[in-house]
């Protein structure tokens, strides 16, 4: 639930805002543990537009939770009681929404929650992985180790994601400045220049009839293709938003040369990473394969981890069975098999994260030297098109002049 309150904090000063929380209770709870002396406190059920598109940048980055983790596995070890080092770390996070989320945390844990309960509450900032993590840690014993290995588990993770926009951020900039100066070429400085050609009494090439005919389009309704191409990226975002659109780009992005190859390495990667976090936390087989496929990032991946799962759980041996999918390199098998058949899995999969982490690393780095004589081929092609249909023609008429 939502609340808006008005509050003094200590240096006399009026606050206002809004706070979720499970009852008012915990709101007050919540507020208290943040110094704040509450005046009043709203139940808003309701949640304006602003507000909604506010919300969307309530964003706790990889960075955040990192030094969040590090900081309660630092605090815990040296002993400080749960409630006391959230309190802490609630008021020294620069993220402010991180910061209400620990509040509302507390407010839970002072209630009678464990931590990986509070946790899971807040599914919105706290995945699945994180959440079974630190109930596995709570269980164990061994907290302060277990959110050790998450920070050191989400820095890893980040490492690969910045990799994996490196690989696709580069060719999408380069072609969209592409479509986007030729855009503005074929609707104003093209027609310019072909209004020598209209009215003259030579015969002009196909290639320069096509352009004339394709620039005075542009040039009469370039608004209409300008709305056209800003509704169909908005169109295509909306899609790739919905499970069929994930779905069928996850697939199609697996197939693209070059790119392929980089994004196979970092799934693997990603794959290898968390499964060992995982069962070194205690988790089953099983278990931390669901978990796994949810983090993976791939629909394509997801599914053939969850029925890799299916069919370990009624017996399947873990490398018979990624063995039978083509996604996970032969490499990777033969690493399961030695690390099952000695009872190291987890020292196998780390050592398949070291190798294909590196491997992406290095695609990634050649892969600017890899496209870059695609783009100078499509640009040799396009300043081709435009000599001979608009330089040459024009030659020859200063020729005939």
């Amino acid at each position: 639930m939502k609340y808006k309150y008005t509050a003094v904090d200590n240096q006399g000063d009026q606050q206002k805002g809004y706070v979720r929380a499970e009852s008012r209770r915990a709101a007050l709870n919540v507020l208290k543990n943040a110094d704040l002396k509450v005046k009043s406190l709203e139940n808003r059920t309701s949640v304006s537009l602003l507000e909604r598109i506010t919300g969307l940048f309530n964003h706790v980055g990889a960075k955040d939770f990192v030094v969040f983790s590090r900081q309660l596995s630092t605090l815990i070890d040296s002993n400080v009681p749960l409630l006391k080092a959230l309190k802490s770390i609630s008021l020294q996070t620069e993220n402010k929404h991180l910061a209400l989320k620990t509040q509302v945390v507390m407010a839970d844990v002072e209630g009678g929650s464990s931590l990986s309960e509070a946790l899971s509450k807040h599914s919105d900032v706290f995945s699945k992985f994180y959440v079974n993590m630190v109930k596995a840690g709570e269980v164990s014993g061994n907290l302060q180790k277990t959110l050790n290995d998450l920070a050191d588990n989400i820095e890893k993770n980040y490492d690969l994601t910045s990799k994996l926009r490196g690989a696709m951020y580069y060719p999408g900039f380069i072609f969209s400045a592409m479509i986007m100066v030729g855009f503005l070429m074929m609707s104003f400085v093209i027609p310019k220049l072909l209004e020598v050609l209209k009215d003259a009494d030579v015969t002009l090439p196909l290639q320069t009839v096509i352009l004339i005919a394709v620039s005075n389009f542009f040039a009469n309704y370039w608004w209409a293709i300008g709305a056209a191409m800003i509704g169909a990226v908005v169109g295509l975002i909306y899609y790739l938003r919905t499970d069929d659109g994930k779905r069928e780009y996850d697939q199609l992005i697996l197939k693209v040369p070059i790119i392929k190859d980089i994004l196979k390495n970092i799934y693997v990667a990603r794959f290898a990473e968390n499964l060992t976090s995982l069962l070194k936390s205690g988790l089953t087989i099983n278990t931390a394969l669901v978990i796994t496929s949810d983090v993976i990032g791939n629909e394509v991946y997801r599914q053939v981890i969850r029925e890799a799962a299916e069919e370990i759980k009624k017996g399947g041996k873990i490398a018979d069975t990624f063995d039978k999918y083509d996604l996970f390199p032969p490499i990777v098998v033969q690493m399961l098999q030695v690390g099952e058949s000695t009872g190291k899995i987890s020292y196998s999969l780390s050592k398949i994260t070291d190798f294909y982490a590196k491997e992406a690393d290095n695609m990634v780095k050649n892969f600017s030297s890899l496209i870059e004589p695609i783009i100078m081929v499509l640009l040799a092609i396009g300043v081709g098109i435009l000599v001979s249909a608009i330089l040459l023609p024009i030659y020859q008429v200063a020729t005939n002049i």
